[in-house]
């Protein structure tokens, strides 16, 4: 006879009822997933491998094809020829040829061209394009022999003006004018005795520059000379003109035959920004006030450091928070320090003579430097003075018997910005002058 049980009958516990919700929505996140999953499967499986196609498609025994390509980031000619199907024994007669005219095997680059030329399927040739201007031709005879030479396109110089006026820097407004990185340097350059870019440059200045253009096959190559060139902001109107005197020497003088070179440069680095200029401060380490004797140019670690004059090197060695520093002793009791540097420049020693321009060092943070930056003094007769207001005294003017000839030359590259900056005239075509012939 069954009896009535004492227990309670069993009950499913919290655990297995949210065990059974999950197991209710599982198959809805399994096919959520695949739904998302889907799109990316589907890419997937339509993707190839890249097809490589040797020598020309369908070809005949006449038929001429041309084909090319650009060198990857480490590939050189060789790799390029074998991505091609290029055998190694014809690949080492292209190199066998190439040598013969002293190809530059060291400087392939990334981007380089190679164009590639078919007569059926043989390889007729190749051309490797390492610049606008020159190209190396390899051509194959009928008995297999590789043949190179080196082939130079025309330069065309034309006389080109550029006019524009400075939006946030020099460098950004010519860039955005047409000029290189080359020719933003050599107009700081030319005029960085009188401006000093770092400090002097702001918005709404103008420049002008008068420069012979480099074209081949009517593309842009670069630029060559440059003959004349202005700069006007609120404080500064300054020219600087190209002469070459009779005699063979050359230089960039102002409106009055005035060199712009000076004995002194205006400063140490060709671009950088001052953080700390000279006078009391409050040291950014020791967070106290204290006389800071010289300025410091903000600039990437490695950037060249030039000597501002010539002189003799009288240290170049770890000098306290200096760091690694070179002291260089000029004429007239002036001394220039160069403190903080990554490195010391070619040859630089204690008792070395350095000139104008040479490179002293490299910035970097040794010492008591809390980022890469130039740390630079001048002092005269030992005592610091403020490097932003020497005043150099100019170099050699042009002769006094060549002031005429300099007048004359001056004229022209003045009459000919204006005439290329000139507005176009109605049914007329601009052309460009020739180049002045004052080389």
């Amino acid at each position: 006879m069954n009896q009535p049980s004492d227990f309670p009958p069993p009950t499913e516990t919290p655990e297995k009822e949210k065990g059974k919700k999950y197991l209710l929505f599982a198959p809805l996140i399994v096919l959520t997933i695949i739904l998302l999953l889907l799109p990316l499967f589907l890419i997937i499986s339509r993707r190839k491998e890249p097809v490589y196609r040797c020598g020309p498609q369908l070809p005949c025994a006449d038929s001429i094809y041309a084909t090319g390509d650009l060198l990857n980031k480490g590939e050189v000619l060789a790799r390029l020829l074998s991505r091609y199907c290029i055998p190694q024994e014809k690949i080492n007669t292209i190199y066998s040829a190439l040598a013969a005219i002293k190809f530059p095997f060291n400087r392939m680059a990334p981007g380089d061209s190679v164009s590639l030329y078919y007569q059926g399927l043989n390889l007729h040739g190749i051309d490797y394009h390492s610049n606008l201007i020159t190209t190396y031709e390899v051509r194959f005879d009928s008995l297999g022999a590789a043949l190179a030479r080196k082939i130079d396109k025309p330069v065309d110089t034309v006389s080109c003006a550029i006019v524009g006026t400075i939006e946030n820097s020099l460098w950004h407004s010519l860039l955005k004018m047409g000029g290189t990185p080359g020719l933003v340097v050599e107009f700081a350059e030319i005029l960085r005795y009188d401006i000093d870019f770092f400090t002097e440059c702001h918005n709404g200045d103008t420049f002008e520059i008068l420069v012979d253009k480099l074209l081949v096959d009517g593309k842009t190559y670069g630029y060559g000379r440059v003959y004349a060139v202005h700069y006007r902001s609120k404080t500064e109107n300054v020219y600087g003109f190209y002469f070459k005197d009779p005699t063979g020497k050359w230089d960039y003088y102002n409106e009055k035959g005035q060199s712009l070179r000076k004995s002194i440069l205006r400063s140490p680095l060709s671009y950088a920004k001052i953080s700390s200029r000279f006078g009391m401060r409050r040291h950014p380490i020791f967070r106290i006030v204290r006389p800071h004797h010289g300025v410091d140019y903000v600039a990437p670690r490695g950037t060249p450091v030039s000597a501002i004059a010539d002189g003799v090197v009288t240290m170049a060695r770890w000098h306290g928070g200096y760091g690694k520093m070179v002291e260089i002793k000029h004429a007239g009791g002036m001394t220039s320090r160069y403190g903080h540097l990554s490195g010391y420049g070619p040859g630089i020693k204690v008792g070395r003579l350095v000139r104008q321009g040479a490179t002293v060092g490299y910035v970097g943070a040794t010492g008591l430097a809390t980022g890469p930056h130039l740390h630079f003094e001048i002092r005269q007769q030992g005592k610091p003075v403020d490097p932003l207001k020497i005043i150099p005294p100019r170099a050699e003017p042009v002769a006094q018997k060549y002031m005429p000839l300099f007048q004359e030359t001056k004229n022209s590259y003045l009459a000919l910005i204006k005439s290329l900056t000139a507005p176009p005239k109605t049914d007329t075509i601009a052309s460009h002058q020739p180049a002045p012939t004052s080389k």
